[in-house]
């Protein structure tokens, strides 16, 4: 179970929303909040399960009580479903199974515990395969009454269209830089927000994101990184170094690093167009950096992302070097700093 605040920051008006249409008894049985992975949407969906089911409390003492169980992932009105963790490999499991879904039969038929609504939360159901999606797509085309299915989806074109049919649909907003940052000092009150401009640009807005990113040194590779494309030779002692911490990294910790990466290049094409200006991607120390500089052109920067996009999932699929796939990423920009 995630790690959830208690406390809603932004997205007031789509809270208010569901709630009014449940108490008005207009809410759809199956709703899929979708919007950017990170933003909150679990969060948002907890805290209006939580108020819904508080409403049917009779004492603040009993709310306070419900409350605790629903965070607690056992109260047992609510059904959470994520991905499980694979007792073989000690990894989490690429999708939620058929299992996972057929195992909601009997809460999903069984009567509402003294008329409290249910509710069957699917995090994420963009993790369903065809099995475990059709098996899903059984349970919504019966809706019972009093229970409720909130599937939460990062990319709502990762569901299937018979299952996106089947509900309604509410976007969750990216916070704003403000609620962004008293979202991460709410997990973290030690949170460093001295380069809170740069970690709110390179989550795409995510608090979830900035949050997972926190335990490593991320500006520091930022710069590593950048002063290598832009103002030293690819194979250059510096890459090697840099090398070496990048292949120690874990295996979340190395994909945080590649999401920068594709930052950094993606940033460097967007000034290379003259789509934007690098100040408002680069903070002062980075902007003593030469763009117009640049040996590479826009053809090698979008290879270097294609040789990303094609090459990622086998690099963690099949356990290869991580060390030997970083120096990879760089060698076909090599040619052009002889």
């Amino acid at each position: 179970m995630i790690n959830l605040s208690k406390e809603l920051i932004g997205n007031e008006k789509l809270t208010n929303t569901l709630i009014n249409s449940f108490n008005n008894k207009s809410l759809s049985n199956s709703i899929i909040l979708t919007g950017q992975k990170g933003i909150g949407k679990a969060t948002l969906a907890f805290y209006f399960i939580n108020k819904v089911i508080s409403s049917f409390c009779s004492s603040e003492n009993l709310s306070n009580i419900q409350s605790n169980l629903i965070y607690k992932n056992s109260h047992y009105n609510i059904k959470y479903i994520s991905r499980e963790l694979d007792s073989k490999t000690e990894k989490i499991k690429k999708f939620i199974t058929i299992d996972q879904i057929r195992n909601l039969n009997n809460f999903f038929h069984q009567s509402s515990f003294n008329y409290i609504p249910k509710f069957i939360i699917i995090d994420s159901a963009d993790d369903l395969n065809v099995n475990s999606a059709s098996a899903l797509l059984k349970n919504l085309e019966e809706p019972k009454i009093n229970t409720f299915f909130i599937l939460i989806s990062h990319q709502l074109s990762n569901l299937l269209p018979t299952i996106r049919s089947r509900c309604s649909k509410f976007n969750v907003e990216k916070p704003t830089i403000y609620n962004f940052s008293k979202i991460l000092k709410l997990y973290d009150e030690n949170y460093n927000l001295n380069d809170l401009n740069f970690i709110y640009q390179f989550s795409y807005s995510s608090p979830g994101i900035a949050i997972q990113i926190n335990n490593i040194d991320l500006i520091s590779l930022y710069n590593d990184t950048l002063e290598i494309l832009l103002n030293h030779k690819i194979l250059s002692s510096k890459l090697i170094n840099l090398s070496k911490i990048i292949g120690n990294l874990s295996n979340d910790n190395y994909k945080t690093y590649l999401m920068l990466l594709r930052f950094i290049l993606m940033n460097i094409l967007k000034i290379n167009f003259g789509i934007n200006d690098k100040n408002i991607f680069f903070s002062a120390p980075q902007n003593k950096y030469k763009f117009e500089n640049l040996k590479s052109t826009p053809k090698d920067y979008l290879n270097v992302l294609d040789y990303l996009n094609q090459n990622e999932n086998d690099l963690f699929v099949y356990n290869l070097d991580k060390k030997i796939f970083f120096l990879n990423i760089f060698s076909s920009l090599s040619h052009k700093y002889e």
